[in-house]
């Protein structure tokens, strides 16, 4: 069998085709987009990484006019192939991609003038016979994007007037990121944000005109070319300035038909992993193993309530699948690229919440419970400084942070939300973590806990210098879930990376252990800590004794756990701080 080459970035269907690369056949949702979504207007939102973008490509790819001589090699052996529908190679598509349009303050409307004009003169080359000036399409002749789509839409109208009728036809508009640089912005300035967003008659932000401009031409008749649109973005904190001039989109993010159109399924997934990896060049490793890695790592997203189906990460998990096929192993590490950067992320947003709320979301997120809100019809911070609970557990939901829960109703006033996976939880702990202020600093070298010598003593000394160098001010005070994260902060620091965390592991009707640390040392320990927490005033030995027996009891419980009894070579402490000092620790 020749396997599949993984290219996560792929952007092009031919290439798919032609060069035997991995390609997940999601044009069944073509067809449902077109008969069953019931908008010509359709907005899309996901969080980055889900293959967005591919799907745009997809469209494209179907339904426009200048690619229907490619339309039976792009299609063959698809399930659009076996069932094409009516409008299939019938529209003129004008694909716009603003991923690329700057976020810094001052250049948002030049930029995104720029990346508009691009997108029209391509339109324009592809389309010869319809003869747009191109030469008119300079962004230095407008002052607003607006402007210049409206003289490409007056052009492109004329043109459709002056063609034989069988040469007519209407515009499917293609919106790729349509608020990337809006979130960009709101990440770092939100004054900025609301000028640009802004809906209002006497100070129409940029995003309004634009989408007011559009909406003036739709139709797909005779004045009005526009005969479809498909609109993605990350979350609806800039649909507001959409809809307000632009009421003709419908949301269709949240609907069951499309919750996996993009992302992969377990099934996806299963045939993604038969079509790409040789189990006979890895060291040790089953198809249930990987399977099983990649849930805790990448799975969990429910994007429909009612809807039980999870899906994967897309980009995440072909990174992954790459890495183990380059390494000829199982691979444990998380993505640090990715957590760094979606860390920042997190912590530009969350400032747009006052510190009761963020506190209220970090307990439930560290503690792995679910966060219970009623979620607003959308998202408009230019009525509001900072968002409540609810907006706030909205918005981290539209940005991939947190997923539905399982089991949601979906007429239910009130909706359970959830961290989907682990990368996303490591994501929370860093960002956590920062805000407490946990510093880098040189710690000692955890080699010998790593080694068969399964000595922790290193690990502790390296705790209490975090502790010691924590400020006084943080999320919250100093308490056993603190102490999780200094353990958790101290065991990622350690250079050789030999050790892995994870906190509030869930082991079912035995409760959550406090840290469980697996070790990629081929004959070292792993290890289970319980820890307990005592101020210093209140540190007597009888409360020390206390504490420990406590924790032992819990350990004894966890150990028998299916999910913590299948870890091998696993030594249990219990271990107890009083103040910032490891007082107490024994191995049972």
């Amino acid at each position: 069998m020749k396997y599949k080459t993984i290219i996560p970035n792929n952007m092009s269907l031919a290439a798919a085709k032609e060069e035997n690369l991995l390609f997940v056949d999601k044009t069944r949702y073509i067809d449902w987009l077109e008969n069953d979504s019931r908008t010509n207007a359709a907005v899309f939102l996901r969080p980055r990484r889900f293959g967005k973008t591919f799907f745009i490509i997809l469209l494209k790819s179907y339904y426009d006019r200048a690619l229907k001589q490619y339309f039976d090699r792009n299609f063959a052996g698809t399930w659009i192939g076996s069932h094409k529908t009516s409008k299939a190679s019938s529209y003129f598509c004008l694909d716009l991609d603003f991923s690329d349009v700057s976020s810094q303050p001052g250049d948002v409307c030049e930029s995104f003038m720029f990346s508009l004009a691009s997108s029209l003169k391509r339109f324009s080359w592809s389309y010869p016979l319809l003869e747009i000036p191109v030469e008119k399409l300079e962004p230095g002749l407008y002052k607003k994007p607006s402007e210049l789509m409206t003289f490409f839409l007056e052009n492109f109208n004329q043109a459709m007037m002056k063609a034989p009728e069988d040469a007519r036809g209407s515009l499917y508009v293609l919106i790729d990121e349509y608020d990337h640089f809006a979130n960009e912005v709101l990440s770092r300035d939100k004054d900025e944000f609301k000028r640009i967003t802004s809906t209002s008659n006497e100070n129409e932000g940029l995003i309004k005109q634009f989408y007011a401009c559009l909406k003036k031409y739709y139709g797909g008749v005779p004045g009005k070319p526009i005969g479809r649109f498909f609109i993605t973005g990350v979350s609806s904190v800039s649909l507001n300035s959409i809809t307000s001039g632009f009421n003709i989109a419908t949301n269709i993010s949240d609907m069951p038909g499309c919750s996996a159109m993009v992302g992969l399924t377990h099934d996806e997934l299963s045939g993604v992993i038969d079509e790409t990896v040789d189990f006979s060049r890895l060291k040790g490793v089953s198809k249930s193993e990987l399977m099983e890695t990649m849930e805790r790592l990448y799975d969990g997203y429910v994007f429909s309530c009612g809807n039980s189906e999870s899906v994967f990460n897309t980009t995440m998990c072909l990174g992954y699948l790459n890495e183990v096929i380059t390494s000829g192993s199982l691979v444990s590490g998380m993505p640090h690229s990715i957590i760094e950067s979606d860390a920042g992320m997190l912590e530009g947003m969350m400032r747009l919440a006052d510190d009761g709320v963020v506190d209220s979301i970090a307990d439930r997120i560290f503690s792995r419970q679910s966060l219970a809100a009623n979620p607003p019809v959308s998202l408009n911070l230019n009525q509001s400084d900072h968002f409540d609970f609810s907006e706030m557990v909205s918005l981290l939901k539209y940005l991939g942070f947190i997923s539905f829960a399982p089991g949601n109703e979906q007429n239910s006033p009130a909706l359970n939300y959830q961290c989907p996976n682990e990368v996303y939880y490591q994501i929370f702990l860093k960002y956590f973590e920062d805000r407490r202020g946990f510093k880098n600093g040189i710690f000692a070298k955890l080699k010998d806990m790593a080694s068969e010598k399964a000595d922790i003593s290193p690990l502790l000394e390296n705790v209490e210098k975090i502790i010691s160098d924590l400020p006084d001010t943080g999320f919250s005070g100093f308490n056993e879930k603190t102490l999780q994260m200094c353990f958790d902060f101290a065991l990622r620091s350690d250079p050789d990376g030999k050790l892995r965390p994870y906190l509030e592991l869930d082991t079912g009707a035995h409760g959550r252990v406090d840290v469980l640390v697996m070790n990629s040392s081929i004959h070292g320990r792993n290890f289970l800590f319980e820890l307990k927490y005592l101020p210093k005033g209140k540190s007597s030995a009888e409360a020390v004794s206390a504490k420990l027996a406590e924790a032992k009891a819990q350990l004894l419980q966890y150990r028998i756990a299916p999910r913590i009894k299948s870890v091998p070579r696993l030594d249990c402490w219990a271990v107890v701080f009083a103040g910032g000092a490891a007082t107490a620790a024994e191995k049972i």
